[in-house]
């Protein structure tokens, strides 16, 4: 997933690396995005200029194309403005 911004880059990368952790421990507040993903996979934060990437892996090669699936579904909830966070 990548976020950017025209505003405070530094700040979306504080996020992004939040929303990395709470899914890696998976322990957050139900309604959370770092808890939609499934616990099938690792997250890890990486700067990209004018924001930051969350790279995720599954955590068994069968679960690839899951979580390939789910990341999709996430993603156009968050472009289409239609995500509840």
């Amino acid at each position: 997933l990548v976020f950017v911004t025209t505003g405070d880059a530094a700040a979306v990368r504080v996020r992004a690396t939040a929303l990395a952790d709470m899914h890696n421990k998976h322990d957050g507040p139900k309604g959370a995005m770092g808890m939609m993903f499934s616990a099938t996979s690792t997250a890890a934060p990486a700067e990209i200029a004018n924001g930051a990437r969350i790279e995720f892996a599954a955590k068994d090669a069968g679960d690839a194309a899951k979580l390939q699936t789910e990341l999709r579904m996430h993603a156009g909830h968050l472009t289409g403005g239609t995500c509840e966070m």
